[in-house]
């Protein structure tokens, strides 16, 4: 009974926001994107590698500060499930937002390692370090208190308060320097016991003062150790932003089929049943069965061996919308294709038949115990493709 409770109101609420970011969407134009890389007519939006005649991601190349600005406004009001969820991953966005003020590290949990990446781990790959940063840098810190700070580093248990300046400080603030003073050879693992001094709020302090090296054990600390870490943007974790991709995410999918970009095709096309989209709930077949399946159709030339392609349809997901995510978080979201691993699904959202031009963005999802959410999260501008370019289509 619980479950059906928690999985019908869920399930209008998803429905509600996808509607609302499908109807508000301004596409980016492709004069607006200094990163886009061209192969023919095709160009990414992303730094690429060149493979079959077709760009493909590179990947160790690839980071969040990267990725287009999102083209379209939307929300997600999801704080009443946030018994459910572990946090709450409301949002909204407006086009232009970064993806790094919209994305969260709950969202990345299933397809990166991020849960078990230390700050320093992020940190060093990118050239900083804990005496560069401040705490005010590091998002996490300001959501935790006295208590859930101990419990994610259990090593700060051992060291007495006056030992550690921010929390000193911390009691110093709430408390007053006299009983700041009378407690500062206390060991903090005592002064959790306390409810009023556990639940004092880090966010108190200014924690510009202090170095990230300031609290023992921070950096080398897992991010999931932290209370309500999921909830965490990326922008909010130094370093993060400028991370390659291919430094931390699990799942970016296998080698794969390419095929032939043939005919762009808009609105009036109706009723096409020969897919190769869809979703990882309705399968990647999925016909388009309505008076609108704006489409490329593509071809599979014997040189790319792929002839069982032609003819085959890429349906729009401005067109078309199918069941997507599990459980709980059951949905629907713009049909396409996971070419690149379930971290994102890749989304035909423009095409014109004028200037025979495809365009395609990107969305995301996140996932908890009770299920994953529809790929929803976006549209954030991936690539253009024209008639007679070659697209990857990732594996069959």
């Amino acid at each position: 009974m619980l479950k059906q409770n928690v999985t019908q109101p869920l399930a209008l609420i998803l429905a509600g926001a996808t509607a609302f970011i499908s109807f508000n969407t301004i596409f980016w134009t492709k004069s607006k994107i200094a990163s886009a890389q061209k192969s023919g007519g095709g160009e990414l939006y992303v730094p690429s590698i060149e493979s079959n005649g077709a760009l493909l991601p590179d990947w160790e190349r690839i980071t969040f500060r990267l990725i287009p600005p999102i083209s379209g406004s939307g929300s997600l009001e999801l704080s009443g499930l946030e018994g459910v969820l572990g946090y709450d991953a409301s949002r909204s966005w407006n086009a232009g937002d970064s993806i790094t003020s919209i994305v969260m590290l709950g969202d990345l949990t299933d397809v990166t390692n991020l849960p078990t990446r230390s700050l320093w781990s992020i940190l060093n790959p990118v050239g900083l370090s804990g005496n560069s940063l401040s705490l005010a840098d590091f998002g996490l810190i300001k959501k935790q208190t006295l208590k859930t700070l101990v419990d994610a580093i259990p090593d700060l248990a051992n060291f007495s308060l006056y030992e550690v300046a921010p929390l000193y400080d911390l009691l110093q603030t709430r408390l007053g320097s006299e009983n700041a003073w009378a407690l500062r050879n206390w060991e903090l693992e005592d002064l959790i016991n306390n409810e009023q001094l556990a639940n004092l709020s880090l966010d108190s302090i200014d924690l510009a003062k202090y170095e990230l090296n300031s609290l023992p054990g921070l950096l080398n600390t897992p991010l999931a150790r932290f209370a309500v870490w999921g909830e965490t943007l990326i922008g909010e974790i130094p370093g993060l932003a400028d991370l390659p991709f291919a430094n931390f995410f699990t799942d970016l999918g296998t080698p794969g089929i390419f095929a032939l970009v043939d005919i762009v095709f808009g609105e009036k096309e109706a009723y096409r049943v020969n897919t190769v989209t869809g979703s990882d709930v309705v399968g990647f077949d999925y016909p388009c069965d309505q008076n609108n399946c704006a489409h490329i159709e593509l071809a599979g030339p014997d040189w790319l061996g792929a002839t069982f392609f032609h003819g085959k349809q890429w349906i729009s997901g401005q067109s078309q919308w199918v069941a997507g995510g599990s459980g709980c978080l059951a949905g629907s979201e713009p049909t396409g294709r996971l070419p690149f691993g379930e971290g994102f699904k890749v989304v035909l959202t423009d095409t014109d038949e004028a200037s025979g031009l495809a365009e395609f963005s990107i969305y995301f999802r996140f996932c908890t115990l009770c299920g994953c959410s529809p790929y929803i999260i976006g549209p954030f501008p991936w690539m253009s493709q024209h008639e007679k370019d070659i697209i990857f289509l990732g594996a069959f």
